[in-house]
Formats: C-alpha cells, structure tokens, sequence
C-alpha cells in the first residue's frame, strides 16, 4: 500500500446541505476526488470531513461514494450519516428550488407545490416531467473518527474556514507531516467591495491561520498563485507554491458532444437561438454588465437580436440584476435556467450560438473552459485569470465596460464566419481533462511539489498538453 493522502472535503459536505448539485469549487472538489479514487483506489486515497453530528473528524474510503459521473448531494449526505429522506418527496431544498420559478404567481406556486407532492406518492412519471424524482434510500458508509492522522500520511485541505480542518492540520504538521491547501482565490479579500464585512473579516481570519500554517499550496493559476504570494509578502520566497491549472472538460461528456434535450427540461430549455452565460448568479459573475451591453445588442439588431440565456443558481447580491432583467427593454430575450443539471449544460453548451463570461473576478474560469470543451466561441472577461483557461483561442472584454461587451457580442452575431474560424481553433486545440488535473495534484503531492510550478502562460496549447 503506498502512501495515504488524506483530502478534506468539510465544504462540498457543507455544500450538499443546501444545494442539489455542484458548481465552481464543489464541482472541482467533486471531480478530483472522483478521478483520484478511481486511479488510486480507497486505500491510498481517504476523506476527511468534520462530521456535524459526531461533532469530529470522521475518515472513509471514497471510491464508492464519488463514483457517480454526477454529483447527488441526497446520497451524498444519506452515505455520510447527515441525511434521512423522506419516503416519497424530494430533499425539501429541491422542492423549494423548483418552486422559485413560480414565485411570481402565488396561486399557481401553491397549485404547483400541491402538484409536487401528489405526484410524488401516486405518479412519479409525472413528478420525473417535472425534472424531479423520488428519494433513493442507500446504505451508509463506515465512517471512522480521526483523532490524529498516521505518521507518513500527507493531508491536502480542499476546504476553507474550517476550524476542526485547520486544528488537526497544526497537529499533523507538529508531528512532521506534510500538509498541503488548495488555493482557488483571495476574491474575498483583493474584491472587498463585493462582499459584506463579516465575510471578509471571516476570509481573512482564515488566510491568516493559513499563512502561520506554512503548508504547500496548490493554486488553480499563476493569478491565484500571484496574489498569493501578494498576500504573504516577504516571506513567500520561502513557500512551495506550485500552479495546478484546472480543466476544460464538462466530466462525464466527450468533446464536442451534442447531447439530446432532455424530456423532463423541454419547458425550461430555449427554443430560439441563444447566447449562453454559465455561473452562479451574483455580483461578481457581472450578470448586470452583461444585461446592459444586450441592452445595446437589441438596440442594435431589435427583433434580429438571439435570446440571452443565463445558466446557474441563485446566489447572492443579485437585486439589481433581477429588476432589470425585468424591464422593458428586456423582458422576453432574457432567461434564466436556474439550478441546471451537467445533462442540461451539455444541451446548452452544443445549441448555443456562442458563450459569454464578463466576469469581475476569477480564481479560473471554469465555464470558459467548458466552453472550448463543447467546441464553442466564448466572449470572455480579460480579468484576471480568465485569459489563462483559453489563451489566443478566444476573445477579451474590459468587463467593467458594457459597450466593449456590446461591441464584441455583436461582432460575433454579424460575422458566423469569424466564429466558426474561431471554433476550428478550439476543436484542434489540446485541452485539459479532468484526470489530468487529477494526476498533476496527486504528483505535486506526492512529490517534491517545486518541480510542478508552471510558467504563466497565454495559450493552453503550450502549457496545458
């Protein structure tokens, strides 16, 4: 047996506690553990999480629980001991996150509700129309408590501001183990005016703790990588800093897939062509920049002009985009898929015309690269880490500026044959998949870690092959 690496999960286990499926950092957590499980087998790969009901830290072999192509966060918690589902309803959060569509109708809101719950005891092929199904009962997992990880072990924290996490971290690091975190971003702390002061106060408390720790850190780009060491100061001269860049690959679908509609989201899939934005919906993802450059497009081209189709949950600070989603001059072009499934995402990703992404602020950019994957042109932030997933392949946005938004999207719209040279490209460039990322994680951890740094790159032809 060689030697265990121990990956802490406390935050996609938090995470399933809310949401049904996985975006962004769950998602990554999602898949790395699922490809390094599969490779490595559960006895060289474990789990940690901080257990809310055994108030500890509990380990598990996670090869059968991450071996789903997509996430279920109902099994998930029902294999971990956190979770008893009802014996006929969805998790009540699924219910709640269908029903939101509905919010602005009440009578039909609870003529719907009352539709959920009676299809879900007597007709369940209804209920499956509905893009919902019945709970499946599974069986739970040996869970171990951890008092103290064996000598030799190394521990990768996926996790954040998790105290139980950190605790045994310095414990295992006084004992002479090795200890590595994953660094995705310090949005919180270089975005400060996107977030309320209580979560900085938290972000930073927790960067802190990190800093005294001195692990390894591994950072999803050479832009996370650099404000890290921004962050740190003097002394990350001192630190084993290596880049890591994440995937292009939707898991579960091969490139360029065109997957059929599914038959349970016919009624909230569009019909009529469409440009396609992916990420949860909050401030940062500049949902309200993108609203007002297609403000200037349907200006422009008025009934010639796609339909605006945003994909992702709803997430925080997100008033203003939701009122002027709403006006006029919008309304009817402009629609959310709210919560949507990787099936819907691949539908969505192989029908669209092209992708935008004018994000503030990014630890990666994973819609970017999921983009590529399905072949697809994207019209793309130039902040931050953006460039990085694609390089030359695609073209750049001030995001801050809603007409050099307007005025790429409408490029794009008037000349098919500048995006279909632009997705040649794409579909001929080496892009990354899922088990790579997965094996240059377990060879930076398991290695010496310095010799996996990457040169920033422009083109993920030259460094992502």
């Amino acid at each position: 047996m060689g030697e265990r690496v121990y990956f802490d999960i406390t935050d996609i286990v938090r995470f399933a506690g809310s949401h049904d499926r996985v975006a962004g950092i769950p998602r990554v957590h999602f898949n790395l553990i699922s490809h390094l499980s599969r490779t490595h087998g559960g006895e060289v790969v474990r789990c940690i999480f901080h257990h809310s009901a055994a108030r500890g830290m509990v380990e598990f072999d996670p090869s059968s629980l991450f071996a789903d192509d997509e996430f279920d966060a109902s099994t998930l918690l029902q294999r971990l001991g956190l979770e008893a589902p009802h014996r006929y309803l969805p998790r009540e959060r699924t219910i709640k996150n269908y029903l939101r569509r509905f919010d602005g109708n009440k009578p039909l809101r609870a003529w719907k509700k009352l539709d959920v719950h009676v299809s879900a005891r007597w007709l369940p092929q209804r209920l499956a129309a509905m893009g919902l199904a019945r709970p499946v009962q599974v069986a739970p997992l040996a869970l171990h408590e951890v008092k103290a990880l064996p000598p030799g072990s190394r521990q990768v924290i996926l996790s954040i501001d998790n105290a139980e996490t950190l605790q045994l971290a310095r414990e295992h690091r006084a004992r002479g183990g090795d200890v590595v975190q994953m660094v995705y971003d310090l949005i919180p702390q270089t975005c400060q005016a996107l977030f309320a002061p209580e979560r900085i106060r938290e972000f930073t408390g927790w960067l802190d703790q990190i800093v005294a720790l001195r692990p390894r850190a591994l950072c999803i780009s050479a832009w996370t990588a650099r404000d890290l060491r921004e962050y740190i100061g003097n002394d990350a001269a001192d630190w084993d800093i290596a880049v890591v860049p994440l995937a292009h690959e939707l898991d579960g679908f091969e490139r360029n897939a065109r997957v059929p509609m599914p038959a349970s989201a016919e009624a909230r899939l569009p019909s009529a062509p469409f440009v396609l934005c992916v990420g949860t919906l909050e401030n940062r993802k500049n949902g309200v920049g993108l609203l007002r450059a297609w403000q200037q497009v349907i200006d422009r081209l008025g009934e010639r002009a796609p339909d605006l189709v945003f994909a992702g949950r709803h997430g925080w600070h997100i008033e203003e985009f939701l009122s002027l989603m709403k006006s006029p001059g919008l309304a009817g072009k402009v629609r959310v898929v709210e919560s949507p499934s990787d099936h819907d995402l691949a539908w969505l990703y192989g029908h669209c015309l092209f992708t935008a992404y004018p994000s503030l602020y990014e630890g990666w950019g994973l819609p970017v690269g999921e983009s590529a994957w399905f072949g697809k042109y994207c019209v793309a932030s130039k902040a931050s880490s953006v460039p990085e997933v694609c390089g030359d392949l695609i073209d750049y946005v001030d995001p801050h500026d809603p007409a050099d938004i307007a005025a790429k999207l409408l490029a794009a719209l008037a000349d098919p044959a500048l995006v279909a040279r632009r997705e040649a490209a794409i579909r001929a460039a080496v892009l990354r998949r899922w088990t790579d990322v997965a094996d240059h994680v377990f060879r930076c951890v398991v290695g010496t870690g310095a010799a996996a740094v990457l040169a920033p790159t422009a083109s993920p032809r030259a460094a992502l092959s």
